[in-house]
């Protein structure tokens, strides 16, 4: 081989080595800038309210912290312009060991989620980069890890409204479906066991137009291997999985309930006039937190108590939507 062409083949070998390595390393520092570091939040609840969000009568609403013992209450992301409007938050999850937060808006032109560390620095879009899309989020789940994801987004080929499951995680940021729905199956409401290894779930199969059952359902992370736990007609709206594996917390029939996996036991833990939502535990699995409407129109609180439904005392009593998001 002549020195001129075996020089262009070395120059060659160059570039391209040259090329994969910054794809490589510039793809691990946008990861980095995507997320970047933060004041560290702990012992707190987050949750999301339009009490005082910026442009409110326009819908939007903001995601806030407050101490467990109510004091010091912030605004961690404010209302999210998107276009000319802003946006509505469906829902918000996070991790407390790698303090990110996501943020999830039931909107069609919306593909992605909203993305920030647990004190609201580094807010961004995250959308997919490939696969399925994750536009109108009504859940999202963020893995113990920190880095998987799961949503509840709606499918919008069906008459009613109907909702699958999409996975995927924030650093190759491809998704895909990993449960369909149907005309007579919706999944709902997943939560990640303390592992990572496993979901939990609702089915909502609609028998007729009048009828809807409720199946609680533990399967693999990539929707296999299901297993029903709980069938029912009383509506599940919630599920929590306890930090310890062996509880589930969930709201049945507009009541929180404990849920033993093993001994197949359900203990009601509230019993409030206007109902309970969104249980959500400590870290420690010693305590949950709950939303209940005030005696008064239009006004929210979020409660604590005990694990076994005692100690309740009310966090923070607002005027406005109170969505209880995690506990860090």
């Amino acid at each position: 081989m002549p020195i001129w062409a075996r020089s262009r083949r070395t120059k060659f070998i160059t570039v391209y080595v040259i090329a994969v390595l910054v794809l490589f390393f510039g793809r691990q520092l946008a990861y980095n800038l995507r997320a970047p570091g933060g004041e560290p939040v702990e012992n707190a609840l987050i949750f999301i309210s339009d009490t005082d969000s910026i442009d409110a009568g326009r819908g939007s609403n903001s995601v806030y912290r407050i101490g467990v013992d109510g004091s010091g209450m912030k605004r961690l992301v404010g209302s999210i312009p998107h276009g000319d409007d802003y946006l509505r938050i469906s829902d918000i999850d996070c991790d407390p060991d790698s303090q990110q937060l996501v943020i999830a808006s039931h909107r069609q032109d919306l593909n992605g989620f909203h993305h920030a560390m647990l004190d609201g620095s580094g807010l961004h879009l995250d959308k997919p980069v490939r696969g399925d899309s994750l536009s109108a989020t009504r859940q999202i789940a963020l893995a113990p890890d920190g880095v998987n994801i799961i949503v509840s987004r709606q499918f919008e080929e069906f008459r009613e409204p109907r909702f699958g499951l999409v996975a995927g995680d924030l650093r190759s940021r491809a998704y895909r479906i990993i449960k369909a729905p149907s005309e007579a199956h919706s999944y709902r409401v997943p939560s990640w066991s303390p592992t990572g290894e496993s979901i939990v779930y609702v089915i909502e199969v609609h028998a007729d137009e009048a009828r809807t059952i409720y199946r609680m359902t533990i399967g693999a992370r990539d929707g296999s291997e299901e297993r029903i736990i709980l069938e029912t007609e009383l509506a599940i709206r919630d599920i929590a999985w306890s930090p310890a594996g062996d509880r589930l917390a969930l709201v049945l029939d507009r009541q929180v309930f404990l849920f033993d996996r093993y001994g197949d036991k359900l203990i009601k833990l509230t019993d409030h006039l206007g109902g309970a939502d969104a249980p959500r535990w400590s870290p420690d699995g010693a305590q949950i937190s709950y939303v209940s409407p005030s005696t008064f129109a239009g006004q929210n609180q979020l409660y604590v108590m005990n694990a076994d439904g005692s100690g309740k005392r009310r966090v923070v009593n607002i005027r406005g939507d109170l969505v209880n998001g995690c506990w860090v």
